[in-house]
């Protein structure tokens, strides 16, 4: 795949989106960056992500801060673990590397709230060992390459897909090849209406040249709850002046008594 790799990586140089965190190998800048777009879209993600660099310009200045201005710098965010845990990590880094990022991913990977994608991420990116990064967008344009109907929020389908991404990595250039793939498939191989004719390596794509890439990629069907009827208890129907008997104990019955409606079910959802 010598050739996808060439020509996704020429096509992102040219057609990639200039955002600040592509413009640097500044560890802390890209972790910042890739937790604040976990839940957040680019463009309403860039001005947090500027406003919280010009505050926090590194991971000793975030480390030193107080939770109340961390929180004051994510308001609007949402999901306020991740300020959180970006504070917990950082003062990590401060005291266990010095002040001084990690730089494997396995060391990376332990850092609170990092999980598997943005260690790789940050490892290939500012630090160039081959990783792959498998986001929502690579799992849709993995998907459609290979036509694999493996659900991707199933286990054998996530190890699939990371193994997919790993034959398809540039090992030389493990970090634009990884933003390329990130990059297709939030421009260009989009969910609902993928703007096929402008692909770089349509060639290469099964779904494509099947007319069937909107089925992918394929999630796990969900299972509905049934509702269930289920009778009243026996025991509930057992009356003593006014009071339910079992085993010899009395329970106080409703003003509707449940005794009249013996045969009647009630639904449990």
């Amino acid at each position: 795949m010598t050739n996808f790799q060439t020509i996704i990586r020429t096509w992102y140089q040219k057609n990639g989106r200039h955002l600040p965190w592509r413009e640097t190998s500044d560890p802390y800048k890209i972790w910042i960056s890739e937790i604040i777009l976990q839940q957040t879209q680019v463009k309403q993600g860039l001005n947090y992500y500027q406003r919280f660099i010009r505050k926090f310009p590194d991971v000793q200045a975030l480390a030193n801060a107080s939770e109340n201005q961390v929180m004051q710098q994510w308001q609007g965010l949402g999901y306020y673990s991740r300020a959180r845990n970006l504070h917990l990590a950082a003062k990590t880094i401060v005291t266990e590397y010095n002040g001084l990022f990690p730089q494997t991913y396995k060391k990376i990977l332990k850092l609170k709230g990092i999980g598997t994608y943005t260690a790789a991420a940050i490892a290939s990116i500012a630090f160039g060992e081959p990783r792959p990064v498998v986001d929502g967008n690579v799992y849709r344009v993995l998907s459609r390459l290979f036509m694999a109907d493996i659900p991707i929020d199933r286990t054998e389908g996530k190890k699939y897909f990371e193994k997919k991404a790993s034959e398809l990595l540039d090992q030389k250039s493990p970090g634009t090849h990884n933003q390329a793939m990130m990059e297709l498939g939030a421009l260009i191989c989009r969910p609902a209406s993928p703007i096929c004719r402008e692909c770089p390596v349509s060639a290469f794509c099964k779904a494509a040249a099947h007319g069937k890439q909107t089925l992918f990629p394929v999630r796990s069907k969900k299972i509905s709850r049934k509702k269930r009827m289920a009778p009243f208890p026996d025991y509930l129907t057992k009356r003593t002046n006014g009071c339910s008997k079992k085993d010899g104990k009395r329970y106080m019955e409703r003003p509707l008594s449940v005794s009249t409606h013996r045969n009647k079910k009630i639904q449990f959802i």
